[in-house]
């Protein structure tokens, strides 16, 4: 099986049980992703990451314990290679700079989700597309 033939592995955090759960619907109904766990604030996060060693996680910004920026940070410090979307109600230019340069592979507003959300992912993740034309 080549890489871009199995799902991409996918831990998301959210504070918001709400979004957590409309997220994690999404990632499913696409069907090129496996949800390996969840977490609700950014010290959780970084401990299931360790133990579930996903290819992506997805973290809200603003959680308790660590924010996302310093959630983010840690991870890229422990795992360089795992692939970090920041997602946010928050916006502006200089939060996506912050977000990039404390490791972040790209920064998503809410309000641009899904689609922002599947457009960074295919950056981040391209997939074979002779193979997904069947």
């Amino acid at each position: 099986m080549k890489p871009s033939d199995r799902p991409i592995r996918v831990l998301v955090a959210d504070d918001s049980a709400t979004a957590l759960a409309c997220i994690c619907r999404y990632l499913e109904f696409e069907g090129v992703f496996e949800i390996v766990g969840t977490a609700s604030d950014g010290l959780r996060l970084v401990q299931k990451a360790g133990r579930l060693r996903p290819d992506l996680v997805l973290t809200d910004l603003s959680m308790p314990l660590l924010n996302g920026l310093e959630a983010t940070a840690e991870l890229r410090r422990l795992f360089p290679e795992l692939r970090i979307v920041v997602i946010t109600q928050l916006t502006g230019l200089s939060l996506r700079e912050e977000c990039v340069r404390r490791g972040a592979d790209a920064l998503v507003e809410k309000s641009q989700m899904p689609e922002r959300l599947m457009e960074e992912v295919t950056k981040l993740f391209p997939r074979d597309s002779a193979l997904e034309r069947g």
